[in-house]
């Protein structure tokens, strides 16, 4: 059967690190599109990022050249070869300037530019999304109280990001004018404020916006309530006040009703005072199973499943048939989610990602062509 390759001629250059840039440009090459993903002679940081594996799996399908454009003249090679291309992702932290110098030459015939703010946390290590998906409590980080803490399943921050820069990619393909290339910046926390937003219009009224849970990244890492044989959630929507007040009452927490007063919400799921509140709960809830909590809480409409440790979480047959990527005898491998007759289907692994610079001369040669192909 033919491959499905709607972008099949299109030429991309993708001049990004970490993982928003990389993963719409592996999006676009597998619409078909032909993608040369430029690094600086240091490499793209993700290469060193779990072993590498995730840096397979986004960029193993595209050409991979270096170049240092603050060298002059590799930097008119670097604006020439996004002349060539029709789709140009660009990095607002070191890659925007000479993107945007590129497609705008007379003979250009870049359609799109995508510029993607995605850098470093100031002072620390790691990309912006981490920030902007712990300020925004998108994703919860879970781990030891004094420990580092470790995030699980989907980046959200990244994923959404991606996802936008895509479509803003597309968007400049399908206009039909001479007013030169689309430009589009897409910003990783804001992308996660958008997803923030949908996610409270989904909890409560849309009209009622409650603001930003700027304090989240400097809580303790989330593990939810322990009880007598684990950790358990606990959960009500903001219009429950009464379901909460019931269970509580019912745990011998009625001073503690009172003392809240309307703050209540403040003191589950993620919200401000979780933590400062969470000893209140853990000591009404001790001499319950986590079976018996998890039911005493739906009993009253509250939301409450079982809080896994990282090591059990992993491990869960859950975690394991939904994992995209995994670990077979040391070797990467990607899984698609579902079985049949109760074994894994779309077993695959990752083509390994070219080295650095190891498609520069061909590239390069391609400059002269105008275009990447």
């Amino acid at each position: 059967m033919k491959s499905w390759a709607p972008l099949s001629g299109t030429q991309v250059v993708e001049a990004c690190q970490r993982l928003v840039g990389p993963f719409a440009g592996w999006h676009l090459a597998m619409l078909g599109a032909n993608v040369a993903k430029v690094e600086l002679p240091s490499g793209d940081i993700a290469r060193s990022w779990a072993g590498g594996h995730m840096f397979d799996v986004i960029n193993g399908q595209k050409l991979c050249a270096a170049l240092d454009i603050d060298s002059p003249a590799e930097r008119t090679t670097f604006e020439k070869l996004c002349a060539g291309a029709d789709i140009v992702i660009a990095d607002a932290s070191w890659s925007e300037q000479a993107a945007l110098a590129g497609s705008r030459q007379d003979d250009a015939r870049t359609r799109s530019v995508v510029i993607v703010d995605d850098g470093s946390i100031p002072g620390g290590s790691g990309s912006s999304e981490t920030l902007a998906q712990a300020a925004m409590a998108v994703t919860g980080y879970i781990g030891e109280p004094s420990g580092r803490p470790l995030r699980l399943g989907a980046d959200l921050a990244s994923a959404s990001a991606a996802a936008t820069a895509v479509q803003a990619a597309l968007a400049g393909l399908l206009r039909n004018d001479d007013r030169g290339p689309l430009l589009s910046r897409i910003s990783i926390d804001r992308a996660t404020a958008s997803l923030k937003t949908i996610h409270w219009a989904a909890r409560t009224d849309p009209d009622r916006w409650l603001g930003y849970h700027l304090t989240a990244i400097a809580r303790q890492p989330d593990r939810g309530y322990r009880v007598r044989d684990g950790w358990v959630t606990l959960d009500f929507l903001p219009t429950q006040r009464a379901a909460w007040r019931a269970l509580c009452e019912e745990l011998g927490l009625a001073k503690f009703v009172d003392q809240m007063g309307e703050d209540w919400f403040s003191t589950i799921g993620m919200e401000d005072r979780v933590d400062w509140a969470r000893p209140q709960y853990e000591r009404a809830f001790a001499g319950y199973t986590r079976h018996e909590a998890i039911a005493l809480i739906r009993k009253h409409g509250g939301w409450s499943v079982p809080f896994q440790e990282p090591a059990e979480a992993l491990h869960h047959p859950q975690s394991q048939l939904y994992a995209s990527v995994f670990f077979d005898d040391g070797e990467a491998t990607v899984r698609l989610p579902w079985r049949i007759n109760n074994r894994p289907q779309g077993t695959h692994r990752p083509t390994a990602a070219p080295p650095i610079g190891a498609h520069t001369k061909d590239v390069l040669a391609l400059v002269s062509k105008g275009g990447v192909s």
